[in-house]
């Protein structure tokens, strides 16, 4: 990986998004950065001579450990609160609440090289893929079977995931250039268990006020989930 294209993809975004954030709120910034996230990372797709594995139906990776920002969960909460019914949102919070007992007592390495799908996960299909995480949007492969393979034996950490370098690098340095300038505007840049904070976001209206006021988002999900 070059560290200089790293830089170059970061510090543009970087400019971009810091500017930004000088009149939109960090959920609107969010957006216009998927926006322009998704159009980069599609433009370098369509140029590399290495194509994508990845297809609608296919869902190995979202049964992989995912940690996310807080304004990426307070966009999932919104999403899901507009799109869907009351039932709907408790079978999300069951199935999140299954992965946390799950996961209690594990150690990284364990949740880390463990299987558990995503609660947002549908039939193989991502029910708020608009706005799923920048980890999701990012994670990518130019083999099916590799994503077979490791999904079929989660604790063998030598199966190795290709992916399109020039890809990897330019996702990498804009998402980094994104999360700078939201931290450098004084957001919490604390990243969170993905289940744990969903469900706190969902039920305590405090945790976005507390976010807007550059203070720490959720008070009881972690990293770790412990």
């Amino acid at each position: 990986m070059s560290d200089s294209e790293d830089y170059s993809y970061a510090s543009e975004e970087f400019e971009i998004s810091y500017s930004e954030l000088m009149e939109l709120s960090p959920h609107e910034a969010l957006l216009s950065f998927f926006e322009r996230h998704d159009e980069l990372i599609e433009e370098i797709t369509e140029e590399s001579e290495q194509q994508k594995a990845c297809a609608k139906g296919c869902g190995f990776c979202c049964h992989l450990k995912v940690i996310s920002d807080a304004v990426e969960i307070f966009a999932m909460v919104d999403y899901v609160t507009e799109n869907f019914t009351q039932q709907q949102i408790d079978q999300i919070v069951e199935s999140a609440r299954l992965n946390i007992a799950e996961a209690k007592g594990m150690t990284h390495k364990q949740q880390a090289t463990t299987n558990q799908q995503c609660p947002l996960l549908k039939e193989n299909h991502c029910i708020i893929y608009p706005v799923r995480s920048i980890k999701c949007r990012n994670y990518h492969a130019t083999d099916q079977n590799s994503c077979k393979t490791s999904f079929e034996n989660p604790e063998d950490l030598s199966i190795l995931n290709t992916n399109i370098t020039e890809l990897y690098i330019a996702a990498t340095g804009s998402t980094n250039g994104f999360m700078a300038a939201l931290h450098q505007h004084g957001y919490d840049d604390r990243i969170y268990d993905h289940n744990a904070a969903f469900i706190e976001a969902l039920n305590d209206p405090k945790c976005l006020q507390r976010y807007n006021k550059g203070k720490r988002a959720f008070k009881t999900a972690r990293y770790d989930n412990q």
